[in-house]
């Protein structure tokens, strides 16, 4: 089935109004896709070709039609805009319809899906993304196309502000095969904010972010991206950062890089202490590591020291110059994890060594106490539950013993319950901490340890949005 497809802009206008953006891009790409040549005649033509049906049900025609309901128009450059279309079946058997969501003025598919649609039904079709964080308002046609229809409205974006803090600095000239470091800042301390980056116009990574992310910027009050760079010529990154508490404002940095044999190059990492790459220590006690960093023409700036597997920063160490050492004492060490230095200079460059250091034994203290480890949790739990941390305890002394445990949460540590406990010698026993989780809006993966007088233990728990 082929014929014009049927126009609609509900932009704040009645559905009579024209919108030709859309569905002129898609009848170019469907005329290409098919051998038909390319714009020579785009002028007087409207027709595009009708997407595929994979079924027809019992194998009449199906009498489709499309139109947009809604759309959350006019949003901050760089949040998601949600377009809600409504796909009616008008005739007598039920179908399955592939069904496109199109944006811009080359009608750039951003979505594609299958969609049963029962005889004289209607479905709802919700379509996101996140649009590009342009400095100035903006205005550009989105479309839903299916099996021989399509509508179309136009949308609009409200320009990004400038960001306050972002690093590094805007220009960066690097050479081949450099990864950089790209900070977007925190509006305001300790409040929420997501935060989507773009490479060369193509967002990459999740908005939501992982782990690491969240410990960054609970840490350092900024969201991070690590991009290497491999091709010679000119890069352009972005980042759009949009407030948990503001609907429209949105916030951009955006970095120009430039690749070439003359760029700065990354820092050299050199472990210096301990000797070797795995280390054992004993639980409770402290461990110093040690490294050298050298940049050539200077400008090493600082060392995010990492703590994989519990996904935490062990601390942060200034730098400067061209050669420096740095240094990081802990004892919030774990077996089978790695202490891994992130060394960054003013420029962004960023280098980790080779190896880094794995913890392969956590020896217990040899005088007696009273030992703790978390059987289990119920993690995941919904936002706003309680979430319960199980403990075993175990009195390895020969005389009664009496403790107080700790339950301490998050990447910015809190204690938020406590609980007296009591074993005769050489008793085992458990215990029960708990902590009313808080309603965030997106789901969250953060650190919880049990702390005793003679021992700790700590395990990485889930809170769903």
């Amino acid at each position: 089935m082929s014929g014009p497809s049927r126009r609609r802009v509900l932009y704040g206008a009645s559905s009579g109004a024209v919108c030709i953006g859309v569905a002129g891009a898609l009848a170019r790409r469907r005329r290409r896709e098919h051998g038909r040549g390319g714009d020579e005649d785009d002028s007087g033509s409207d027709e595009f070709e009708p997407l595929e049906s994979t079924d027809r049900g019992s194998g009449a025609s199906p009498d489709l039609e499309v139109s947009i309901a809604d759309t959350s128009s006019p949003v901050g450059a760089g949040d998601r805009l949600r377009v809600v279309a409504e796909i009616t079946n008008r005739g007598a058997a039920d179908v399955r319809t592939p069904v496109e969501f199109l944006v811009g003025h080359d009608a750039e598919r951003v979505e594609r899906r299958e969609m049963p649609v029962a005889a004289g039904e209607t479905r709802t079709a919700r379509f996101d993304f996140y649009t590009y964080p342009v400095p100035t308002d903006d205005e550009f046609p989105v479309g839903v196309a299916i099996e021989g229809d399509i509508a179309e409205t136009t949308v609009g974006v409200i320009g990004a502000s400038e960001l306050p803090t972002s690093r590094p600095d805007p220009e960066i000239s690097i050479r081949e095969a450099t990864e950089v470091l790209f900070e977007a800042g925190a509006l305001e301390p300790d409040e929420r904010q997501t935060t989507v980056w773009w490479v060369d116009g193509e967002r990459v990574g999740s908005p939501v972010g992982g782990p690491w992310e969240a410990a960054y910027y609970g840490e350092l009050d900024a969201h991070y991206h690590r991009e290497t760079f491999e091709e010679d010529g000119t890069h352009e990154v972005a980042a759009a950062v949009v407030p948990a508490d503001d609907e429209e404002e949105t916030y951009a940095a955006r970095w120009t890089v430039e690749v070439a044999e003359d760029g700065l190059p990354s820092p050299a990492v050199e472990p210096l202490r301990p000797d070797g790459d795995t280390v054992s220590v004993t639980r409770g006690e402290s461990v110093e590591f040690e490294l050298e960093a050298t940049r050539e023409d200077g400008g090493l700036d600082r060392v995010v020291w990492w703590l994989t597997q519990a996904d935490t920063i062990l601390g942060v160490t200034d730098l400067e110059g061209e050669t420096d050492t740095a240094r990081l004492t802990t004892d919030s060490l774990c077996h089978t994890c790695r202490v891994l230095p992130w060394v960054i200079c003013e420029d962004g460059t960023v280098a980790s060594p080779e190896s880094a250091w794995v913890i392969d034994e956590v020896r217990e203290r040899s005088a007696d106490g009273m030992t703790v480890s978390i059987r289990g949790t119920n993690s995941p739990v919904p936002a706003g539950d309680t979430l319960e941390v199980i403990v075993d305890l175990e009195n390895t002394g020969s005389t009664y013993r009496e403790d107080e445990l700790e339950l301490i949460v998050g990447h910015d540590p809190e204690r938020v319950d406590t609980q007296p406990v009591s074993l005769e010698g050489g008793a085992t026993g458990s215990a029960t901490l708990e902590f009313e989780t808080y309603p965030v809006r997106q789901d969250e993966r953060f650190p919880v340890r049990i702390v005793g007088a003679d021992d700790e233990d700590e395990v990485t728990v889930e809170v769903v949005a």
